[in-house]
């Protein structure tokens, strides 16, 4: 005979199991860490990804915002073409990147200080432009520029994330990806080969971050 019992043990086992897993969700997030986007649906990302691309076959991204978790939500900063330096609700993100796989860089605890000061910065950017021309000398930002310079300046260390010099050629050439060549001579600018620069993989393949899908 079944014990008529078992069904709200049951029902009750499966809510604790639903509230276990969202409490785990949630805590996944924390202020501070990065959101990266791995994507080739344009032929921006496409050619950044050309230029920026791990030699090991790692994972390669294409755009990285800071999170910030509220009590009235999960934003995201970031600097995107068009917009410039935006805050962005977490969903809305994921809309815009639909065409992506989004993974969360986690700072590792020993970096969680620099977290609040770091977003701080990077709020302070809101409402300026996209840099089109990855230029560390103006008052623009790209994506993994913003990342960099908000921890740059929390941390008070310029080496928090690693910026090497940038190169837009072609793999084993010494010729230029004719992307880049058009993209540069639109913005009326030199390419800025052998500048400072830091992009979405370098950054994700930073000491201080575990990469989390």
């Amino acid at each position: 005979m079944k014990n008529r019992n078992n069904t709200p043990s049951k029902l009750l086992l499966l809510l604790l199991i639903a509230l276990a897993l969202f409490i785990s969700c949630t805590q996944t997030l924390s202020s501070g860490d990065l959101i990266f986007v791995t994507s080739e649906s344009s032929d921006f990302e496409k050619s950044i990804v050309e230029v920026t691309k791990a030699k090991d076959k790692m994972l390669n991204f294409t755009h990285v915002g800071i999170i910030n978790v509220t009590d009235s939500g999960i934003f995201v900063v970031e600097a995107v073409p068009e917009k410039g330096v935006v805050y962005t609700s977490l969903q809305e993100f994921k809309d815009e990147n639909i065409a992506g796989i989004l993974y969360v860089g986690m700072l590792k605890s020993k970096h969680k200080k620099y977290a609040k000061d770091a977003l701080n910065r990077a709020c302070s950017h809101l409402g300026k432009g996209y840099d089109y021309a990855f230029d560390f000398e103006n008052d623009l930002y790209y994506c993994s520029e913003l990342v960099y310079d908000a921890y740059a300046h929390a941390s008070g260390d310029a080496h928090f994330f690693e910026t090497p010099a940038m190169s837009f050629k072609k793999e084993g050439t010494d010729e230029f990806l004719p992307f880049w060549v058009a993209y540069f001579e639109k913005l009326g600018v030199s390419v800025p080969e052998g500048k400072p620069g830091v992009n979405p993989t370098g950054l994700s393949r930073s000491g201080k971050l575990r990469i989390m899908n």
